[in-house]
């Protein structure tokens, strides 16, 4: 499925390129649609690694510890480069959508881990399955593609833009395989 996002992806860029009169937006645009087909094998391989690295991170309970800005020396505070805060917050956007598109499936996803991990009360944002696990894995795989920043920042921006709603598919199938094998629980709690 990802496959295929990323086939639209590309032809958005194609799209975008043909509709622009601006020669370094078009040259961008073709640029980016060029390294998505290119490193296209190497992008699947490292997000399908980067996947199954933050899965089994998240199933055994290790995260990224919260900084304790208490203890920070306030002379020593630096402003945050504005493209590392731009990728952040795209990072972030995307996977709201994907949230919003998939909402009632993994509300279904999110018992179902839940009961498997012991935690009844499994929200979407710490669900090892969640849409932050599968966009944190396709952000860091795009980061080792072998481009320009801006290349990598466009590629992420038409993804936002993208048909992201396959991912609600992905979703529903794995609610129907742990529905067959018992794994979700009713959606009422007994007392």
């Amino acid at each position: 499925s990802f496959a295929q996002i990323l086939d639209r992806v590309g032809d958005l860029l194609m799209d975008r390129a043909s509709k622009t009169d601006i020669r370094e937006e078009q040259q961008l645009f073709l640029d980016a649609r060029g390294t998505l087909k290119g490193e296209r094998p190497a992008l699947m391989a490292e997000f399908e690694r980067q996947l199954k690295k933050l899965i089994d991170e998240r199933i055994a309970g290790k995260s990224t510890p919260k900084a304790d800005f208490s203890k920070v020396d306030a002379t020593k505070l630096t402003l945050v480069e504005t493209a590392s805060m731009d990728e952040s917050v795209l990072t972030g956007n995307i996977t709201r959508v994907v949230e919003n598109l998939c909402h009632d499936e993994l509300t279904i996803l999110n018992r179902g881990m839940g009961h498997l991990l012991g935690q009844p009360d499994l929200g979407t944002d710490s669900n090892p399955l969640g849409p932050a696990t599968i966009v944190s894995a396709f952000s860091e795989a795009v980061q080792t593609l072998k481009a320009d920043r801006k290349i990598k920042f466009q590629i992420m921006k038409d993804l936002n833009q993208g048909p992201l709603g396959d991912i609600a598919t992905i979703y529903a199938d794995l609610n129907s395989h742990l529905t067959r094998l018992n794994m979700v629980p009713s959606a009422g709690r007994g007392i």
